[in-house]
This record gives structure tokens, sequence and C-alpha cells, in this order.
């Protein structure tokens, strides 16, 4: 099981150039943190808002289909989203393989520093921490193409049709974000309580996930963005642009589908709020956040574009010290 506070987390740390973020602090410069993000969770996230449920399930794009369960109620909106970049970071920087992962924290204002959100901010964030503690995310995932006949003649006992076939391939999976959370809590009957001495256990399935499908994002532009919705396109531009090679439209239809969805219940208008609410994040992220970030708008509201674009942040960026290198 490895701690947060070992030595190949400290040579992490040191490889993503602590010096030089004691340089920029001391030319006045705003320092730039490092975190990820699970892939998956870019495509198919976390629900918006307290939905007061122990199940969730949220449909994304590429046939991705992605349900929360928790014993107590699932984990959403903008603090969920950031403590889970914080969990992500430390199963991606643990240097063992298919094992645990303990992370520990002397005090709740010590994860409140580490995710550099003010003491005010702490009832939030042991609320998500109770979210996800026996947290789970099922995914389920179908693609379909096209191949050819032959390939599955032994499911035709030879008289295989002699064109191309529709394929549909289906993955399941179940997996676990912690296996245990410790704490305690120090009541003295005259002030509020006191949290302290946590240990959270990320579990080796949720790291082993983390360190071969995350995503490195700048955690300030991430934890800056105040809506959860922003949040989630931003990471999810982030998240394509690293796989982009020639340009790609998304219809506007799946890009509420996957970000903002409408019931059959809701008012068929909706969708054109929903719509124009996205693209107003868009447009928000490229002017404050990623102005690099090229992408067209459809004049007939259609959907948009994305074309190759510099990347914001890579892995073991120098440019970006370790958010774990706050505390």
């Amino acid at each position: 099981m490895a701690k947060k506070k070992d030595e190949s987390m400290l040579a992490a740390i040191e490889d993503n150039s602590v010096n030089e973020l004691f340089e920029i602090i001391e030319s006045g410069e705003q320092p730039k943190y490092l975190s990820y993000i699970p892939g998956l969770f870019t495509t198919a996230s976390l629900p918006f808002k307290n939905v007061n449920k122990t199940v969730f399930t949220r449909k994304g794009s590429q046939g991705l289909t992605l349900t929360l369960t928790s014993p107590i109620n699932v984990p959403f909106g903008r603090y969920g989203r950031l403590l889970l970049t914080v969990l992500t970071t430390h199963a991606v920087l643990s240097k063992e393989k298919n094992v645990q992962v303990m992370v520990e924290y002397s005090s709740l204002s010590e994860l409140l520093k580490e995710m550099q959100l003010p003491r005010q901010r702490g009832k939030d964030i042991k609320e998500q921490l109770d979210c996800f503690t026996n947290a789970t995310f099922a995914f389920e995932h179908k693609e379909t193409t096209l191949q050819a006949g032959y390939l599955f003649k032994e499911l035709y006992d030879g008289n295989y049709p002699k064109k191309d076939v529709q394929v549909t391939t289906k993955k399941t999976g179940s997996i676990r974000f912690t296996t245990g959370v410790q704490y305690q809590e120090v009541n003295d009957n005259e002030t509020s309580p006191r949290f302290g001495n946590f240990k959270i256990v990320i579990s080796a399935e949720f790291a082993n996930f983390c360190q071969k499908h995350a995503v490195p994002i700048d955690y300030g532009v991430y934890k800056n963005i105040s809506s959860a919705v922003g949040k989630d396109i931003y990471a999810w531009l982030v998240f394509r642009n690293n796989g982009l090679t020639d340009p790609q439209f998304i219809p506007r239809d799946k890009l509420v589908e996957q970000f903002m969805p409408v019931t059959e219940k809701q008012d068929p208008n909706t969708v054109n709020v929903n719509y124009a609410f996205i693209l107003n994040q868009i447009r928000e992220i490229k002017k404050k956040y990623y102005p690099e970030v090229k992408v067209d708008v459809d004049s007939n509201t259609n959907g948009i574009t994305l074309y190759k674009s510099p990347t914001p942040v890579i892995k073991n960026d120098t440019r970006y010290a370790l958010i774990t290198s706050t505390i």
C-alpha cells in the first residue's frame, strides 16, 4: 500500500520542477498546477447538482453509459469533480502498480489547502468525501463497426456472408473509488465539530484505471470555472484534442446529450436553451481559460467543429507544479 508522502511521491514532485515553482512565485507570476481526471469522466460525468439518489446513470458520447452507485448519495457538482481530480492525481502519482493507494491528511484544512479552497468549503468537501466512500462506477461501452464477413466464419458453420457485416462490441466493468475511508470527528459541544486524521484508501482497481486512462489538466483553470458543465466541457476539450488529428464535427444533439441531456418529460425548447448554454461555456473557456483551442460554431446551429489545437498541458509538463506540492 503506497502512502502519500513516501519517497516515490516526493520524487514525482521533484520531477515536476518544484524549484521552478519557487522561481515563478518570486517573479510574481501566478503558479500553475497540474492534476488529472479519468478520461472516462470527460465523456460521461457526475451529476451537476445534488440528485439525492444512490444510483445515477449518465449517457455519454461514443456509446458510453456511466452508472454511479453510492450507499448514501452519489458524488455531485463542482466540489465532487474537484475531489475526483485529487483522488485521481494521487492514484496516477503512485509508483506501485495494482495496489491500493493510501492518502493521509492530518485535518480537513490540510485537504482544503491541497485543493486550494477556503476553509468555508470544508462542509462541501466533507460531504463529497462521504459520497465517494464505498461508491462505485460501472460503465458500458458499445461500438458498432463494419467488418468482413469471413472474420466470423466460425459463427456461420462455414457458410459465412460474402460481404461486410455489422459488428457491435460491448464492454462492461465496475470499479470502486475507495476501499476504505477513516477519519475522526472531535466535538466539544460548544463549537462546530472538527475533523482530522483522514485516511483515504484508493482502490487498486481505480488506481490502475487512472494510471492507464487519466488526462492531465490545468487544475487552476478547472477549479476557477464556476459551473459544473463548464468544468466538464473544459476537460472534454483537452481530452478530445489529445487524440485529434483531422477536424471533427460534433452535432448539436450529441453535445446536448453528453453535457446537458433532456428528458422526454421536459419542454422540447429545453434542447435549444441547453445548447445555447453549452456554446456560451465554450466561448467563455476559449476567452478566459483555453484561448489556443480551435473550435468553429456552425452558423445554422447544427453543431461545432474541433480542430487540432496546442495542448494546454501534457504529462510531466515542467511549466506546472503538481497540485500535491501545495501541502
